[in-house]
């Protein structure tokens, strides 16, 4: 596990703190002490770092992530420099600025001696989110207000914050019900009392001394298209795409792919073969299904070295045993894709690429539109943008019923709007402001953990270093010029495949009957044909499926592996007070009987099997979770061709 924690006051137990990211037992903790701050940031072990501080210098940065370049007034170059030596010199430069132009994925702390601050920074969308305590103080506009002399204490781990003895801290019970209804808790909100968020493209600044705090936000996403072709914008995201590949790769290192039958991974394949560089490409399936196949044709076209990883009937069970530690209180633990593959990856790639964001940045994936409900067929949605014009639309599209397993007193809705506000055309969500109500909807994913995949981007960075192109500032720039007709409409991730690699544009999607340079109304159409289509095949209890991921409904059915975990925590689940035994009985009765409550019961046992259960503590030093729970433990597979 990797990440960056710390603590302003109180700085004796950052090493427990850090040990805590430390997860595989080969990482590398860089830490930097001073009178009342310490940082670490936890390292895969062959990330080479120097040292951003030498002897006479008074600026120290640790840093999480990648910083791939820089838009400065001399215009965007590429940042070849160790990320922490450059940070620290840019901040010599321009101060704090420096942030502004910054293009990479990370989270960040820069120490300055001379004034005596500690500032925590996040790249523009939070990709690395930051979770700090200041007590009660976290509660209202960050920690601004915090009384002098309370520890600061801050982790890319929500989990190992109550690791410090000076956090004491409880379930806000609104917010963990936002988190069992939705999946995550929007915005800078956690289920955790006393603990925010850090607001995305934004720096705050702590004075090591009085312990005041100071919050700066540098960037504020804009979404203002333009008038031009679907034929232009294909052409931007082909050319962009390859300029992000090329700016990332060089010759000395190892490449893999996760490659699925879809679109999205297979423009950063597109990009690769372009530019004629070599990537190992990698398809997770439970078989050689359709869709394996057409990955499997995909890396063939290009001439990549490609490996089917199988995935066995007890994948999500040992899944289920060691991916909720990574959790942040966003998704859940089948969200950790890869991670029974991890030591091939680690042996065999220097860097993991993916495709993910691809469908969130690129096909309009939170632009609101009408659905069709056809009753028992089922139903979809019309690629038609359908403007949120005001909270009431907006709240009416995000919220969802809580499961029923849930007692908490506030329903969801109630709890949305109370944490939703108009001033003038700002939108304030959850603590995250927008410009006007088209950003508060079309870009809510610009403070990632708002977009409940975000499990899966943070997970496998905790494998090796790993990353998409699809989060590049070059690409979000494009993004935010782009009319929603053309995100939903414009069919642009299979238009710049087929300019970069138009052999590749030949194969079909794995939803599709049809080759992806089609037009896109027939790969719609053939999308809808193909689903509508299974409705009339026989019901198999199988927990394989035809496209990428496994049937986890059927999965639940016939594995115990869920009801295992319920039963192990059976006196813990009676003694929290916003949980009920018996709506977890029923939850489970239905899905079994044939309703499908999968998300509702993967949320519940992600919850379940979270170390931070056992590390609460309220500020009487009593354990939050009253009563215990055994921890599942899955069984492990025999056949070493089936997964790590």
């Amino acid at each position: 596990m990797t990440g960056i924690c710390g603590v302003v006051g109180g700085v004796s137990s950052l090493d427990e703190l850090a040990e805590d990211l430390a997860y595989n037992g080969d990482e590398r903790i860089d830490s930097f002490v001073t009178e009342g701050a310490g940082v670490a940031a936890v390292q895969h072990p062959h990330v080479t770092r120097e040292t951003s501080r030498t002897s006479g210098d008074d600026v120290v940065v640790r840093l999480w992530g990648s910083i791939w370049g820089d838009d400065t007034d001399e215009g965007y170059s590429v940042v070849d420099e160790d990320p922490e030596t450059y940070c620290a010199r840019r901040y010599r430069e321009v101060g704090l600025e420096f942030l502004e132009g910054l293009n990479g994925n990370f989270a960040g702390a820069l120490y300055d001696a001379e004034a005596g601050t500690l500032s925590l920074f996040t790249d523009r969308m939070g990709t690395r989110p930051i979770n700090y305590y200041r007590g009660d103080s976290a509660e209202s506009d960050a920690a601004d207000a915090a009384s002098v002399g309370t520890p600061l204490v801050f982790s890319t781990s929500i989990q190992s914050l109550p690791l410090h003895p000076d956090v004491s801290t409880d379930f806000d019970e609104d917010y963990l019900t936002e988190y069992f209804a939705f999946r995550r808790s929007f915005g800078l909100k956690t289920p955790l009392k006393g603990v925010e968020q850090l607001h995305p493209a934004s720096v705050m600044t702590v004075d090591v001394n009085d312990g005041s705090t100071t919050t700066e936000r540098y960037w504020t996403p804009h979404h203002d298209p333009v008038d031009v072709s679907r034929e232009r914008l294909a052409e931007r995201l082909a050319e962009t795409m390859k300029a992000v590949v090329a700016d990332r790769t060089r010759e000395d290192a190892t490449y893999g792919l996760l490659l699925s039958g879809g679109s999205d991974s297979r423009l950063v394949l597109a990009a690769f073969d372009a530019l004629d560089h070599p990537v190992r490409t990698y398809h997770l399936n439970e078989w050689r299904n359709r869709e394996a196949r057409i990955a499997e044709r995909a890396a063939d076209v290009v001439g990549a070295d490609h490996r089917l990883l199988v995935r066995d009937e007890s994948y999500q069970a040992r899944s289920l045993d060691t991916a909720p530690r990574f959790a942040n209180f966003v998704g859940y633990f089948n969200q950790h894709h890869a991670g029974g593959f991890a030591e091939t990856f680690r042996d065999e790639c220097d860097f993991l690429f993916t495709g993910h964001f691809g469908d969130t940045v690129f096909k309009g994936d939170h632009v609101r539109t009408p659905t069709v409900d056809l009753g028992r067929f089922g139903s979809f949605d019309l690629p038609i943008d359908r403007p949120t014009r005001s909270l009431d639309d907006l709240v009416d599209e995000r919220v969802s019923p809580a499961p029923e397993y849930l007692t908490t007193s506030t329903d969801v809705e109630s709890i949305y709007y109370d944490n939703v506000v108009r001033r003038g055309r700002t939108v304030v969500d959850h603590g995250v402001e927008y410009p006007s109500m088209r950003e508060a909807t079309i870009c809510c994913a610009h403070q990632l953990p708002n977009d409940g995949s975000q499990f899966f981007y943070h997970a496998t960075a905790q494998m090796l270093p790993s990353g998409t192109p699809f989060l590049d500032n070059r690409l979000v720039d494009l993004f935010l010029k782009i009319p929603p007709k053309q995100l939903l409409r414009g069919d642009l991730i299979n238009r710049a495949t087929e300019l970069l690699s138009p052999e590749l544009a030949d194969l079909p999607h794995g939803r599709g009957l049809v080759p992806i340079s089609y037009p896109f109304a027939v790969q719609w159409a053939s999308e809808l044909a193909r689903d509508f289509g299974k409705l009339f095949r026989p019901a198999e209890s199988t927990y394989r499926s035809d496209g990428p991921w496994t049937d986890h409904h059927n999965l639940i059915r016939n594995h115990p592996f869920v009801r295992e975990v319920v039963d192990a925590n059976e006196e813990r689940i009676e003694s929290l007070p916003f949980l009920s035994w018996d709506g977890v009985q029923r939850c489970l009765r239905a899905h079994e009987a044939g309703e499908n409550r999968m998300k509702e019961l993967y949320t519940l046992v992600t919850f379940l099997q979270m170390p931070l259960l056992d590390r609460l503590k309220t500020e009487d030093g009593d354990d939050t979770a009253r009563g215990s729970g055994t921890r599942f433990t899955a069984p492990v597979s025999d056949d070493p061709l089936v997964n790590d």
